[in-house]
């Protein structure tokens, strides 16, 4: 018996990706798929599995599946339930396919999730986030409660459930009853599984797995996956396995992740564990593979060879492994030094190419996982909700005035997980999913990641080198918008395709965008360009110059910068190096280390505030970027001045991303709301300023409404939103600040009522013509006019 885990055996039937598998022995597994189909699998021999049976009742996806513990009707078992698109949840009796014992009706929306407790009753979960209670096959109760989808559950006792949700909550539920929640996961909690004698594990889009007891607390965070984290199981060792959209299955023993399995498709929708501790896997491929730590059961050296050639071929794009510079890259020379964990990846120049190759701990070898493809940055990026896309398409729902909607899409994403999202996020019906992927389908033919590139001209120097803010050294094609501040396009892009079908229509009410509930953050960065510049103002300052420790520090921080989700400490020395040069560095030269300045901001506020004097992080950016005094000393401002002021609002923008910095914030309202006052940020004219003020104007009215409800300074800001709205020319910024006067007045009438002392009636009806046929402005500026009545 190995340590480690090796294919067993590669089951090809389905004809789409698929979404569930489950076991009901060692010898029989079983699997949906998008195909509309449930399969079953009998083993045949050491490692190989035959077709059993064919499912078909469901008319649409099958997302879950269940094995059922043995009734008083089935003393045997042989029992599972699977569930799908069709809202349905089938029970079956595993050697009788025509039909299916009985049909569980309940839910109005996808049903994404299933499980079942010790003596047989089954929860499953929802889009129409809720998640109900089988007992005896008949409903016995609903569990509501989450704000949005339930995508997993977890039939911890009798009577004791958990569920995952979409509002990235997990939900304890004893009785019927909730009575707990647990806080920690940053998005989408996708999955759960039991962990005896400890509590349970969760999975989600942050790209973590958490470790919990039951009284809520969180044991562990376990970091490896690079995306969405899909599906949790857990082994008899008591050691977790996961897959998800970086194409891996990852087994976890005591925190570590001690094997990687790579798959040679982008998304790893599922996993399982039989009990004798094999794994079976299914992902976009449409393939079922299972692992196994036999030597008995492993797969014949042919099988073997012929997935590893299968994944040393496959295509993989570069924004799941990182920035991409063939010249940086070693040449393979440095595959004859060992890896330095499991799962490592180096990218290498092979004449030209780029390969990736992962270290097996197993074999104690590199091990080819494919050829990377495009690079990061490398072409026009669509700025929408906060982040980069390939495209941002436009969905007319044919449902009134108000019908398009915006589907972002990456071309490295599974089209269907797109398209389920875009669906989801838009509460819109299921059925629609194969016109969403076709759509996607067709408006991406031909477009390969990666561009051609020229380089950025830095403002002060001239010469090619570091500008504040750029997110690469690369530039768009001519005639393309893109945001000078985040080196991303805003919504609409010249190089997005024009959609040649209308794939969604439907005639459900358009979902309202008001008020924001979430904040927004400003976090492209080039941080090696960033450190460059800094050594090379180090050479030329006469004063407060930078002693080698303190550079050095400076290049941990980078690194830090480069992975801030690693498990790697920020640093206490490169902060206080930041710190002396925002302070003590002439004016002109600061705007490197308020650049990181505004990163540390949105990934270590903790440590940042703790390293600026007094704690009192709001003031610091205020003073050390000369926000007010540079606005109110002219009224034309030089470019060191704007550039430096910039950067603070950046800073002040991203403080709202984590609690501590809004803790912050709410110790220096006063302060805060001076930086957005009128009569200053009406000077700065560079949009990217601009960008910076409208980003920071809608954080903090999302906070103001949220979590610090103070009148005086709502009604400050709206009267600062309503000057800038009237003056503000860039689309980009003009929506922002629009979402942000939405926001106050769904939640604050005085707003509305100062609004309205200030004319903004008459201005919503200038820009109702000026937008004509801009369908975003439209929508937001529709329901301005509806609450300004």
């Amino acid at each position: 018996m190995s340590n480690f885990y090796k294919l067993e055996t590669s089951l090809h039937s389905h004809e789409q990706d698929v979404k569930a598998v489950a076991c009901l022995s060692n010898d029989f597994i079983i699997s949906g798929s998008r195909d509309k189909s449930v399969r079953s699998w009998t083993r045949t021999t050491l490692n190989s599995f035959s077709p059993h049976n064919t499912y078909l009742a469901h008319d649409h996806y099958v997302n879950a599946l269940v094995a059922l513990p043995p009734t008083e009707n089935y003393p045997e078992g042989g029992l599972f339930a699977s569930s799908g698109s069709d809202k349905l949840i089938h029970v079956y009796e595993s050697f009788s396919p025509s039909s299916p014992l009985y049909t569980l009706v309940g839910h109005s929306e996808n049903v994404c999730a299933l499980s079942v407790t010790p003596n047989g009753d089954i929860i499953s979960g929802s889009w129409d986030q809720t998640a109900i209670v089988w007992k005896n096959f008949q409903k016995a109760y609903t569990l509501e409660g989450h704000t949005a989808a339930v995508l997993g559950v977890l039939g911890f006792e009798n009577d004791t459930f958990l569920t995952a949700s979409a509002d990235k909550t997990i939900r304890l539920w004893q009785n019927g009853k909730h009575t707990k929640t647990f806080n920690g996961h940053q998005d989408v909690v996708r999955g759960l599984t039991l962990v005896p004698g400890v509590g349970f594990a969760s999975c989600s889009n942050d790209g973590t797995i958490r470790i919990w007891s039951l009284n809520g607390e969180c044991l562990q965070e376990l970091y490896g996956h690079t995306s969405f984290v899909y599906s949790l199981a857990t082994l008899t060792t008591g050691e977790l396995v996961s897959s998800g959209e970086d194409r891996t299955v990852r087994i976890w023993k005591d925190g570590d992740c001690i094997q990687t399995i790579q798959q040679p498709c982008i998304s790893v929708w599922c996993v399982a564990t039989l009990p004798n501790n094999d794994i079976v896997v299914g992902g976009s491929d449409a393939v079922v593979r299972l692992y196994t730590r036999s030597n008995e059961r492993a797969a014949s050296a042919e099988d073997i060879k012929e997935l590893e050639d299968l994944l040393a071929n496959q295509a993989i794009p570069s924004n799941q492994i990182g920035d991409v510079n063939k010249n940086d890259l070693p040449g393979p020379e440095a595959l004859l030094q060992p890896g330095k964990k499991e799962g490592q990846v180096l990218m290498v120049n092979v004449n030209g190419s780029v390969e990736a190759h992962q270290w097996d701990s197993t074999s104690k070898s590199w091990q080819k996982i494919g050829e990377v493809v495009g690079g990061v940055g490398s072409g026009q990026k669509q700025f929408y909700n906060g982040k980069e896309y390939d495209f941002v398409f436009d969905i007319d729902i044919g449902a009134g005035p108000n019908s398009m909607l915006k589907l972002p899409y990456n071309l490295n994403q599974n089209p269907y997980d797109a398209a389920q999202k875009f669906l989801l996020d838009n509460e819109l019906s299921p059925m629609y999913v194969d016109q969403i992927v076709d759509f996607i389908s067709k408006n991406t033919q031909g477009v390969s990641i990666g561009q051609s590139t020229t380089e950025y001209q830095d403002p002060f120097t001239g010469g090619s080198r570091y500008t504040p803010g750029q997110s690469g050294t690369t530039t768009p094609s001519v005639g393309s918008f893109i945001d000078p501040f985040t080196g991303a396009s805003g919504y609409h892009g010249s190089n997005t395709p024009t959609p040649t079908t209308t794939p969604a229509r439907s005639q459900v009410p358009r979902k309202s965008i008001l008020p924001v509930q979430t904040y927004l953050s400003l976090k492209q960065a080039n941080v090696d360009a960033v450190v460059n510049k800094l050594r090379s103002l180090n050479n030329e300052i006469a004063q407060d110059k930078l002693d080698e420790s303190e550079l050095a520090s400076l290049e941990r921080l980078v690194q830090y910068l480069k992975n801030p989700n690693s498990t790697s400490s920020v640093g206490e020395d490169g902060l206080f190096t930041i710190v002396k040069i925002c302070q003590h560095w002439p004016i002109k030269d600061r705007f490197p280390a308020l650049d990181i300045l505004r990163l540390l901001a949105l990934y270590a506020p903790e440590d940042l505030i703790s390293a600026v004097p007094n704690g009192n992080a709001v003031a610091f950016f205020s003073m050390t970027s000369r926000i007010l005094e540079a606005a109110s000393s002219s009224n034309t401002l030089d470019k060191v001045a704007e550039t430096n002021a910039m950067l603070g609002y950046r800073g002040l923008a991203n403080l709202f991303n984590h609690q501590v910095g809004r803790k912050a914030i709410l110790d220096e309202l006063q302060t805060l709301i001076s930086t957005v006052q009128n009569d200053i940020v009406l000077k700065y004219k560079a949009k990217s300023t601009r960008l910076a003020i409208s980003t920071l104007s809608l954080n903090f009215a999302v906070f103001l409404t949220n979590e610090a409800r103070d009148e005086d300074t709502e009604i400050s800001l709206t009267g600062s939103l309503v000057e800038l709205i009237k003056q503000e020319q860039d689309e980009e910024n003009l929506y922002r600040l629009l979402m942000a006067l939405g926001t106050l007045f769904i939640h604050s009438p005085p707003c509305l009522e100062m609004a309205n002392i200030l004319d903004i009636k008459v201005e919503l009806r200038r820009l109702k013509q000026a937008m004509s046929g801009r369908d975003r402005m439209q929508h937001v500026l529709d329901e301005l006019v509806a609450l300004s009545k």
